[in-house]
């Protein structure tokens, strides 16, 4: 057993929030300081915990492997596992579109709803969004350490705002960060059975994704290999140690960029949602896009409507733009792709608010929204004001919550960053304002959107899986995707 160890899992647990919380049912509740992770027993040098307890903080960790979600096999409909041929064990996407559409002679379906997110994976490879958005697959492993960071410094930066500017301190947001990776992250048993072969033709096991959830943090800084059954084994609690540690390093990055005592969005984490309807200039069916805006902030203004900014968290590092003029613009176009999608999205609502068939309400905006942007400018909602005519949307900014240590431009010279161990947090902005034209920037996007839905669609009409190419980016899910199929049942360029 090793001291340090135990001092620094007591340590840096001992902060908890010191006043009430309202978690996101909206009761309030007080931690209370035997949740503690004192009592974390280590067995070995290796520090392997056999009891569950809160984590002494979080770990960065190498990537853990976890088992393959359970599929059904091309020939047989039985579950994968159950054979020892390795060839029975390979997907064909006719069997997963059988057990998805219940039809013994599946066709590969259109999508009818699509996110920001799906849009660009199309854009970039429809191999990868034939996989992940019409198979329905997860990639493998369904969970990463980054992933986890990312979902659960949302969570913190959201709850934030639950309390009052005086109690948004840098203390409370590492609380909070630390209270939901304790709900996320298991029992923490060795032996953990992840996943389970019952040797039942399961059709749901597909579908399933809320109960593959449950065990997906599980799996996470785990030092050992799974057998067969899918049990696993080891705990690597250094590894989650040195994990949490950074990311609540993130959420200090953060504070230090803005104080959240200061700010006071009127809207966050909100589902946003927009019908498209067919268009002459692009024939589509209809479909709907939508997806989840982080934050939204009016900004101090002297114009006389309400200036709005969308906020969207980034956990990954701002991009280093020392290329040339024509590099850095497409780069940043990129990275602001999604969010000009967001922004078409937010206004079409903005105007579906305007209608007032009530069919249309689930299209506008949410009404908390509306009463707080109405009691912003001190009206009544009942006057059924024209938004359109009072909001205008000023400007989209990704805020990054690190960037490189060599990039002198977030970080100062060279010499002061090296005494950092990630670079600083900082803003890359998008701004809206006149003289930029603001339809045509929406008629623009709305263009983009629809091209791309097209294009889906024509693939689609040709119901073949080979319609679906592969891209040659070697990170894209796709490479790892395809392995797992039968050859000649899905395509696969002969270069590769």
């Amino acid at each position: 057993m090793r001291p340090h160890i135990i001092f620094l899992g007591v340590i840096l647990t001992m902060p908890l929030l010191s006043r009430s919380v309202r978690p996101r049912s909206g009761k309030f509740y007080q931690l209370s300081r035997p949740n503690v992770a004192a009592s974390i027993s280590f067995l070995t040098a290796r520090s392997r915990c056999t009891t569950r307890a809160t984590p002494p903080i979080f770990h960065r960790s190498r990537h853990s492997q976890l088992t393959i979600p359970r599929f059904f096999n091309a020939s047989e409909k039985t579950a994968r596992g159950s054979t020892t041929n390795e060839k029975d064990n390979l997907l064909d996407p006719y069997i997963i579109l059988r057990h998805l559409t219940n039809q013994e002679a599946p066709t590969i379906p259109l999508p009818t709803h699509y996110s920001p997110t799906s849009l660009e994976t199309f854009s970039k490879c429809p191999q990868a969004f034939f996989f992940l958005h019409i198979l329905k697959l997860t990639p493998d492993p369904p969970m990463t350490p980054m992933l986890a960071r990312g979902i659960i410094c949302h969570t913190a930066l959201e709850e934030l705002y639950d309390l009052s500017p005086g109690e948004r301190s840098l203390t409370n947001l590492e609380n909070l960060f630390r209270r939901e990776w304790n709900r996320l992250r298991g029992e923490r048993k060795e032996n953990a059975l992840i996943a389970t072969d019952n040797g039942k033709d399961d059709c749901n096991t597909l579908q399933n994704i809320e109960k593959e959830k449950k065990s997906n943090y599980d799996i996470l800084f785990r030092e050992n290999s799974h057998g067969d059954d899918g049990r696993v084994t080891g705990y690597d609690i250094e590894s989650e140690i040195d994990w949490g540690k950074s990311s609540l390093d993130l959420l200090k990055n953060y504070y230090d960029l803005e104080d959240p005592k200061t700010k006071n969005p009127v809207a966050r984490e909100m589902w946003v949602q927009a019908r498209f309807a067919s268009a002459k200039s692009i024939d589509t069916s209809d479909f709907i896009v939508r997806g989840k805006i982080d934050r939204i902030d009016i900004l101090p203004t002297t114009s006389d409507k309400i200036q709005l900014q969308i906020i969207d968290y980034k956990t990954g590092k701002k991009p280093w733009l020392k290329y040339s003029r024509k590099v850095n613009d497409r780069i940043t176009q990129e990275q602001f792709w999604k969010m000009k999608i967001y922004c078409l999205i937010f206004w079409k609502m903005i105007e579906e608010s305007e209608q007032q068939q009530s069919e249309n309400y689930k299209y506008g905006m949410p009404w908390v929204l509306q009463q707080n942007l109405a009691d912003a400018m001190a009206i009544a909602l009942s006057n059924q004001p024209k938004w359109s005519n009072i909001l205008e949307i000023n400007s989209l900014r990704l805020t990054y919550l690190t960037s490189h240590l060599d990039d002198a431009s977030a970080n100062g010279s060279t010499s002061s960053a090296t005494i950092r161990s990630m670079g600083k947090a900082k803003y890359l902005d998008f701004s809206l304002e006149p003289p930029f034209e603001f339809q045509s920037f929406l008629e623009q996007t709305e263009l983009e959107v629809r091209t791309i839905c097209r294009d889906i669609e024509t693939l689609v009409n040709k119901q073949s899986p080979h319609a679906f190419k592969h891209c040659d980016w070697t990170y894209c899910s796709c490479h790892e995707l395809r392995k797992k199929f039968k050859p000649g049942s899905v395509f696969q360029s002969t270069d590769m």
